[in-house]
């Protein structure tokens, strides 16, 4: 996932952007779940994660797709991304339809909103 922070930088925004929307709040597990899985997570233009219920990530970036695999371990959400095993963990926060992936509350987030799976 950190190739998407490089490739996309412009998605990035302070932890605690919000506006006069809903303040976003963290999810635990079980709240990750039924949020995030077996939809698409997408800034609306250039990625899209789709997070399969067998555990599988499907991302589509700038046109080119990519497989991976998605995890929760403790109250965070981690996934691997193509060739890169390594496995990025994040805090799931949620304001509405909006989802921040952080990797700590006060750090620089990728957000998306999350929809219905479409397929590419």
């Amino acid at each position: 996932m950190r190739a998407l922070v490089a490739l996309a930088p412009a998605v990035l925004f302070p932890a605690g952007h919000a506006g006069a929307e809903e303040q976003f709040r963290l999810l635990d597990a079980k709240q990750i779940q039924p949020r995030l899985i077996g939809r698409d997570l997408t800034d609306g233009v250039h990625w899209t994660w789709f997070y399969r219920p067998d555990g599988a990530l499907i991302s589509v970036e700038i046109g080119k797709r990519r497989e991976g695999a998605w995890k929760i371990e403790g109250n965070k959400l981690c996934s691997t991304e193509g060739r890169n095993r390594q496995l990025d963990c994040y805090e799931v926060w949620a304001s509405g339809k909006k989802i921040s992936l952080r990797y700590f509350a006060d750090m620089p987030a990728i957000e998306g909103v999350v929809a219905p799976h479409t397929s590419p």
